[in-house]
């Protein structure tokens, strides 16, 4: 998958209208519900460099993408490429290490926004987790991957397992959990891979 990853650097930034699910979560917990106005510059939405991608060290947006389409459909089917792009555009995207809201569990971190203790129990170290970008796309495939064992194949049921884990993707959860959820597949709704992604479908 390495080898596939030498791509020219080209950089595709975010509008205001195309925010990740990160970025909008961490807005939501530092800024909205506090009745604080969030600032119009991205400083809040945590480290944008890409960090340790192999074999790149400036790893672009196309390089992720690339990654990420490679890794689903070796691992997942080609049929589940299209979700795990438009998971990822809505997660971060397409950066390495975008670090989400801070919580009790910890901070989830890389393009698919996966928990710490998630990728460990996955498989992937924390330590790898936060220092390579292709270790964060691992987990973010593999946590995709175990949802589909459990019966969430169609993408909206894929979104809600990647939310709320492989353990209650269908089912109801407390007040605040399930209207998070919810936000959170409205949003996995709207998203859409881009025109420059989309031939790695």
């Amino acid at each position: 998958m390495a080898s596939a990853l030498l791509l020219s650097a080209l950089v595709h930034p975010l509008t205001a209208s195309e925010e990740s699910a990160a970025d909008f979560f961490r807005k939501d917990k530092e800024y909205w519900s506090k009745g604080l106005v969030a600032p119009s510059t991205p400083s809040w939405a945590g480290s944008l460099s890409v960090g340790a991608m192999r074999p790149s060290k400036n790893s672009s947006q196309e390089e992720v993408a690339r990654a990420v389409a490679e890794a689903a459909r070796s691992k997942l089917g080609a049929e589940h490429v299209d979700a795990a792009l438009r998971l990822t555009k809505l997660e971060s995207g397409f950066r390495c290490h975008v670090k989400g809201p801070a919580t009790r569990h910890g901070r989830a971190v890389g393009p698919l926004q996966v928990m710490p203790k998630s990728a460990e129990a996955l498989g992937i170290s924390a330590a790898d987790l936060h220092r390579d970008c292709i270790a964060q796309i691992n987990a973010g495939i593999l946590h995709m991957e175990r949802c589909i064992q459990v019966g969430a194949v169609k993408y909206h049921q894929l979104a809600s397992c990647h939310v709320s884990g492989w353990g209650g993707w269908n089912k109801r959860l407390a007040r605040n959990a399930e209207k998070y959820r919810q936000q959170y597949i409205r949003m996995a709704a709207a998203s859409n891979v881009p025109a420059w992604a989309g031939s790695l479908r």
